[in-house]
């Protein structure tokens, strides 16, 4: 491989990066904007709060399962 194709390469990751994050903060923005500004003060209600955290430990068991499950099939995976 010549010089040209190698930074070409490189130049082109950088790009892809920089564009996918600019997109990424693009719709971040947009969906703060679209957002409710009283909902965003209210208090929840108890079963409200207790349901999001119920929640959240559904995902953070789901999350060390993915993680068991990726540390046995890198033992599996040697190359």
């Amino acid at each position: 491989m010549n010089a040209n194709r190698i930074i070409d390469m490189i130049v082109r990751q950088v790009v892809r990066r920089l564009v996918s994050k600019g997109v990424d903060k693009g719709f971040d923005m947009a969906s703060r904007m679209s957002r409710k500004p009283d909902s965003l003060d209210r208090p929840a209600s108890p079963e409200v709060e207790r349901e999001m955290q119920q929640k959240s430990q559904r995902t953070k068991h789901n999350m060390k399962q993915a993680q068991r499950m990726s540390r046995q099939m890198r033992r599996f995976m040697k190359f």
